[in-house]
């Protein structure tokens, strides 16, 4: 009976002793685990450890082979020669047939393409489709859109209205307010580097807008939107100082259910919501 009695302790000396039994080299507290009584063993304990670690381990390799089984069947479709298989060139050159087809009916139906209604510059957006003729990748890597799912912004003027309906099946586009446009700035603008010419600046503050834009009179975010949003004198100079900004995958912008089509065309209206999903708005 004295035994029992001694064994029981009090709340405060248990919570004390749970504080010595936390490991002090970790960041995080990590129990050691000990017997509740002296003397006693810690078997089942011990055995739902050793369970757990090689529950983990087991899932750890089954996620390694499976990593390395969707890596070789890649490489075995790209091939160690690179050969490019019969297929593909055929199903190519399908796609480039009908898109000069394309090309064709839409020059007879529509000669002179409108503009859009109402701006002066437009917000242009690569989709993700593959493919087209050459003088679609052509038109694409003039606008500086060579790379899918990326933004640029370029005057509404006949020209531009022409390269759209182009590359339309290629492209979606149309005007933003300048918020949209504002918090696009803001949140992905990449300056071109003089220096280096393939490296990629961040807009970080407002020093690096009146660094490499201060001689055009654009000293802020503010300015440096105001510039894409009017089409006005320094548009040009501001637009060729200006990488590209790389946005998310259009299909992938309403969340769990993605599209099964590919956006393209003037979205007229809808085109600030849809410029907003693909920046986390």
């Amino acid at each position: 009976l004295k035994q029992s009695l001694l064994c029981r302790r009090h709340p405060s000396q248990r919570v004390e002793r749970a504080k010595m039994d936390v490991d002090e080299g970790e960041n995080t507290a990590k129990a050691i685990l000990r017997p509740r009584r002296a003397g006693e063993n810690i078997k089942v304990a011990e055995t739902v450890l050793k369970r757990r670690d090689r529950n983990l381990k087991a899932a750890g390799q089954r996620a390694a082979a499976v990593a390395k089984v969707r890596k070789d069947q890649r490489e075995y479709k790209k091939g160690k020669l690179k050969i490019i298989r019969a297929e593909k060139l055929i199903k190519n050159c399908l796609i480039r047939i009908q898109d000069r087809k394309r090309q064709k009916t839409s020059k007879k139906k529509r000669p002179n393409p409108k503009l859009v209604h109402a701006a002066r510059s437009l917000a242009v957006i690569r989709n993700g489709r593959m493919g087209g003729s050459k003088e679609v990748k052509v038109a694409l890597r003039q606008m500086g859109l060579g790379l899918r799912n990326t933004l640029v912004f370029a005057p509404n003027d006949a020209d531009t209205a022409r390269n759209l309906e182009l590359v339309k099946p290629f492209a979606f586009w149309g005007k933003c307010s300048f918020k949209v446009v504002f918090n696009l700035v803001h949140k992905k603008a990449m300056f071109k580097d003089p220096e280096a010419p393939k490296e990629k600046v961040m807009l970080c503050d407002n020093v690096l807008i009146e660094k490499h834009l201060g001689d055009l009179g654009v000293l802020c975010t503010e300015d440096l939107a105001h510039a894409l949003h009017t089409n006005g004198k320094t548009f040009t100079a501001v637009r060729e100082r200006l990488w590209p900004i790389p946005l998310g995958d259009a299909k992938k912008s309403n969340g769990m259910v993605h599209d099964k089509k590919f956006t393209f065309g003037d979205l007229q209206s809808a085109m600030d919501l849809k410029v907003a999903k693909l920046i986390g708005e």
